[in-house]
């Protein structure tokens, strides 16, 4: 049967579409979590504009600069943020600024491409304006925002009207002179109120800034090199901008947060080393650090292997747990993400950032990245994490060890035989130590530390003087008076048996010579196995063959 035609249709020209005023809610307060992510918002589209300025050969690679400036009173404080971009030419800057949704921009070239981010900060002060001038233009354009006017027409209890009638009533638009040779956009945020005031805080803004910002590592850390070497080797450019913040006469220039150690609990969790990873079939590549991972790291703002579009960070620290909870059933392997320190770049341009940039919009190829990260990237994690655990425990051993071996070579003098064991066990030790499969995560200093140790001790026991024998048989195997009476009336001889006949002699010379053995068997099974498998595998060998014997 044929299904019947719908009746009374109508034509989508003669359909009346409003979009009303509390969409604007949906575009501000309830777009995002954090009210800092709005600032993002503002430097994301600042660095786009500085990157198009490379481009057109207005600016020189690195002369990209952003300033954000804290300004105004205290008791009514305002933020502003300046960029060296193209700006925006007259003749489109205020159809640019007042439309939603109608971005020109495109995912292939830039970091923001909605068009919905620049109302961001309409939740956070009362005035929001744009100032915009474009190379050759002899007039820069200012497009102002009455925020406290827009939120009044979301309010509870509020008629909904056109969002095109809220804009057009609640804006203002001018010109002033400006330079032809400038090239700039200013956003100011006039007036904080609400969690906005917090963005005049920059104790507060600024480490929001080094977290998520396309900025320059630090100096003082050591991986930096290493890791534009990646990016470079990988085809990425890893673009950054220059970024300070100012406060009256005061400049500071941010950095990414990355160092050489982090708190962890009580501990401090030391880099020795950083491990490249990458797919250059799905589009990505980045860096763990790898450390002693005495706990979990402490500070939020770098905990986690952490997510990055056009050098932007995405999210947090979520996005890595929760892939490892999906790796086991018990989801055990989201605690341990937060024990490391890292950054996955994604150059897949089919792979896009959602709206909110606290995750990616769901794709064939992000859920193929997503995959290699939990087999990549997680597993080595918790592999990582866990053999670091076993690492301190063995250094902690070798320690107690050669607190130990000093204690026996502190002698004036040592038989042969001590001699001969206490240098087999240094050799034991120093193997150990030079196996770096078996000493994760060590911190490097320790290592040599207790390296040179064990070699100062190895001199001192080969230059020991080798005691003579307090054997009275070992020149002619009796004395006088073959025998003797002990105190207690037991007859005792001096032959080297006890009373019975039996030899005592070769109690000690045993002992001594499966300690011998024991230590060079150790030393063969800990070359393939951890310390504690080998230990008890060598005493069942010894074991076996004292049987074998017997």
């Amino acid at each position: 049967m044929n299904a019947s035609s719908p009746t009374n249709q109508s034509s989508p020209d003669a359909l009346e579409i409003e979009v009303g005023s509390f969409f604007l809610e949906t575009l501000t307060t309830g777009m995002y979590e954090n009210p800092f992510n709005s600032i993002r918002e503002y430097v994301q589209n600042a660095f786009d504009a500085i990157q198009d300025a490379i481009r057109a050969d207005i600016l020189a690679e690195g002369d990209g600069h952003i300033l954000i400036s804290v300004e105004g009173t205290q008791r009514m404080p305002s933020l502003s943020i300046r960029d060296n971009g193209t700006g925006l030419a007259e003749s489109k800057a205020v159809t640019t600024l007042v439309s939603l949704g109608a971005s020109r921009k495109t995912p292939l070239r830039h970091a923001g491409f909605r068009g919905i981010g620049r109302l961001a900060g309409i939740a956070y002060c009362t005035t929001l304006r744009f100032t915009t001038s474009a190379r050759g233009d002899a007039t820069a354009t200012i497009v102002e925002f009455d925020c406290g006017m827009i939120r009044s027409y979301f309010s509870p209890g509020a008629e909904p009207v056109d969002i095109r009638d809220v804009i057009s009533s609640s804006t203002k638009t001018y010109t002033t002179a400006a330079k032809d040779d400038d090239h700039f956009t200013q956003v100011e945020m006039v007036g904080l109120v609400n969690l906005g005031v917090e963005f005049a805080d920059l104790q507060v803004l600024e480490p929001y800034l080094r977290e998520v910002c396309p900025v320059e590592y630090l100096d003082s850390f050591d991986y930096a090199d290493r890791i534009r070497g990646f990016a470079e080797s990988f085809g990425d450019e890893l673009s950054t901008v220059h970024i300070e913040t100012k406060q009256k006469r005061e400049r500071r220039a941010i950095h990414k947060l990355y160092k050489n150690h982090y708190p962890a609990g009580k501990r401090v969790s030391k880099l020795h080393d950083i491990e490249p990873v990458s797919s250059k079939e799905n589009g990505w590549y980045g860096w763990i650090g790898v450390s002693n991972f005495p706990g979990e790291i402490s500070d939020n703002r770098v905990a986690g292997v952490r997510f990055r579009s056009r050098n932007i960070q995405i999210g947090g620290m979520s996005i890595i747990q929760q892939l490892a909870e999906e790796t086991t059933a018990s989801g055990s392997d989201r605690r341990l993400m937060t024990n490391a320190v890292g950054e996955i770049f994604v150059t897949n341009p089919l792979v896009v950032p959602n709206a909110r940039r606290d995750g990616f919009e769901d794709s064939e190829a992000w859920r193929s990245i997503r995959m290699e990260i939990k087999a990549v990237v997680v597993k080595r994690i918790v592999r990582l994490v866990r053999a670091a655990s076993s690492t301190r425990s063995a250094i902690r051993k070798i320690s107690d060890a050669i607190t130990e071996l000093s204690l026996q070579a502190d002698r004036e003098e040592l038989a042969e035989d001590e001699k001969v064991e206490i240098e087999a066990a240094i050799r034991v030790r120093l193997k150990e130590l030079a196996s770096p499969t078996k000493l994760v995560g060590a911190d490097p200093k320790e290592v040599s530390r207790l390296v040179s140790k064990l070699k100062e001790l190895a001199e001192t026991v080969a230059n020991k003087p080798v005691a003579a024998s307090d054997d009275p048989s070992d020149e002619n195997g009796s004395t006088e008076g073959e025998s003797g009476s002990s105190d207690d009336g037991e007859t005792e001889s001096t032959d080297g048996t006890d009373g019975d006949g039996e030899d005592t002699r070769s109690d000690v010379g045993n002992d001594n010579e499966r300690s011998s053995q024991y230590q060079i068997v150790f030393g063969i099974l800990s070359e393939e196995l951890p310390n504690e498998q080998a230990e008890k595998l060598a005493t069942r060998i010894i074991e076996a063959l004292e049987a074998q014997q017997t």
